[in-house]
């Protein structure tokens, strides 16, 4: 009974990490760079930038290669999504 008590904990032990890796759910939308505000793209930066950290971290923790390039993939586009509304922002402010 001892042996199968402890081979239990054991093998939810190694799992336990597979249980961490939940995948963040990335922004919504982001603010029109032509008519945002400043604090609004401010703000926007910020939900991006907690995005990719807790990505960063689902796509280390994550053990499935084609799961982890994919949302390494998600991820780039989120940025370059955004970082396009940045740059129409900087030319309005221009």
């Amino acid at each position: 009974m001892k042996k199968s008590v402890s081979l239990v904990v054991v093998l939810a032990a190694a799992a336990f990490p597979a249980f961490g890796c939940d995948k963040p759910s990335a922004p919504a939308s982001f603010p029109d760079g032509k008519t945002a505000s400043k604090d609004e793209m401010l703000a926007a930066k910020k939900e991006v930038d907690g995005y990719k950290r807790t990505m960063e971290e689902y796509i280390s923790c994550e053990r499935n290669q084609n799961k982890a390039e994919t949302a390494h993939s998600e991820l780039q586009k989120v940025a370059d999504r955004f970082n396009e509304q940045i740059r129409v922002f900087k030319a309005k402010e221009g």
